[in-house]
Order: structure tokens, then C-alpha cells, then sequence
């Protein structure tokens, strides 16, 4: 049996059909010529080992330029409208009607280009977090000699009663529902006791389903195609 010695890599840009048709579309990535093809494979296995590289660009809808670093301000009542660092210090109040914005940071040097052993230590401190969120979700020694358990538990204390939620812009939440996500994916338990693991579970089999079907309908329209 051939063992894979290579890491394994996750990106949810790559889980189904249509995250990556989403990936594509959003960056006009393409297929139907030998060098888009080339430029897309290129692409592809550049955001899959760049994972904090921001998928999408977006321009300033002041000055009209990319924002590819510092901070993007989106507007809250316009998903389409966005404002450069510089624009928003200097012209946010032209705007006032698309008020409040929340800062998002768009990534920088310091994430953007990771070395092998920065990624390697990235990967290892995920699954250091996957096995205490699987221990501090089943613990229930309140004196529990793990260093990081209260500290866990206090997160996912958090997540359960929390009102702003990742909705309202929680960054806690937000932290705790990506680690439950990452779990879920990786999780093979039947009877999981941490927590939305079940429901996250159901939710990635739905959405497998659902490309699945669509993927038989699309066959299914071009084998009717062929045969006219």
C-alpha cells in the first residue's frame, strides 16, 4: 500500500462542485483555453497553500483600485459597497448613508507568505485545538489538570449563549464556529459530544447531496443534448 508522506490540506473552497464554481466565477477563473487552464491549476494551488490569502478581491468603490492589503471598511447596509483604507480616513463622511462599516483586515505580509515551517506549526496548532475542544467538550472536572480546558469551555460557553453571534460580527464566535467546523469535517464519530458537530455533520451531507443531484441533472441535460 503506497502511503502519502504530504500533509493534508483543507480549504472549503475545494469541498464541492459548486464552492469551486463559486471560487471561479468570483475570479474569472477559466478552463476553455490551455493557458487560462494553466493560470486557473496555478491559482488553485496557490490559495490551497496560502489559506489566509483573501479568496476574493475586491475594489475601492471611491478610487476604483483593488484592495489587496491593510484594511477593507465594507458597508452594513450595501454588501456591494466597499472603501479603501486611505478613502475611508479621508472621505467616509461623503458617505454617510451607507454607514456604519465594519473593518475587515485584508491580509498582509506576515500571513500572505508563510514559510513551510510556519504552515507545518499553523497545521499542528489546528490539531492541538481539534483534541482540546474534543476533551473539553466531554470533560466535566471542574479541577480538570489540563492548562487550556477552563479556557475552552469558557469559549464554548460563550458560543452557546452569546447574542451577537457571528451575524452581529462576534470575533469569539466566529473563532469558535470555525474550529467546530473544522471538526466536523474531520470528525468520524457517531455519537460526537461536541458541539453543532451533528448538525454541521448533516449540513455537509446535504450540500454533497445536493451537488450530486446536480450533477446528475446536468448529465442528464447533456446526454439529451447529444442524442437531438
Amino acid at each position: 500500500e503506497t502511503e502519502d508522506c504530504d500533509e493534508i490540506i483543507e480549504s472549503e473552497f475545494f469541498d464541492t462542485r459548486q464552492q469551486f464554481l463559486n471560487l471561479c466565477q468570483g475570479n474569472h477563473y477559466q478552463f476553455d483555453e490551455l493557458r487560462r487552464a494553466k493560470h486557473t491549476s496555478m491559482m488553485s494551488l496557490y490559495h490551497i497553500h496560502n489559506p489566509d490569502v483573501p479568496k476574493f478581491t475586491v475594489a475601492c468603490s471611491h478610487c476604483g483600485t483593488d484592495i489587496n492589503a491593510g484594511f477593507c471598511f465594507n458597508s452594513e447596509k450595501d454588501a456591494d459597497f466597499h472603501l479603501c483604507q486611505d478613502c475611508y480616513q479621508s472621505s467616509h463622511k461623503l458617505y454617510i448613508k451607507k454607514a456604519p462599516f465594519r473593518r475587515t483586515n485584508v491580509g498582509g505580509d506576515s500571513q500572505g507568505h508563510l514559510t513551510e515551517e510556519q504552515r507545518r506549526e499553523r497545521q499542528r496548532s489546528i490539531q492541538l485545538h481539534m483534541q482540546l475542544l474534543q476533551h473539553a467538550s466531554g470533560c466535566r472536572n471542574n479541577r480538570c489538570p489540563s492548562a487550556n480546558c477552563n479556557k475552552m469551555k469558557n469559549l464554548l460557553k460563550h458560543g452557546a449563549s452569546c447574542s451577537i453571534r457571528v451575524q452581529g460580527g462576534c470575533a469569539i464566535c466566529r473563532r469558535i464556529w470555525a474550529l467546530l467546523q473544522i471538526h466536523a469535517r474531520q470528525c468520524r464519530r457517531e455519537n460526537c459530544v461536541v458541539p453543532k458537530c451533528r448538525q454541521l455533520k448533516e449540513q455537509f451531507r446535504a450540500l454533497i447531496q445536493q451537488q450530486a443531484q446536480m450533477d446528475e441533472r446536468r448529465r442528464v441535460a447533456m446526454n439529451a443534448a447529444y442524442r437531438r
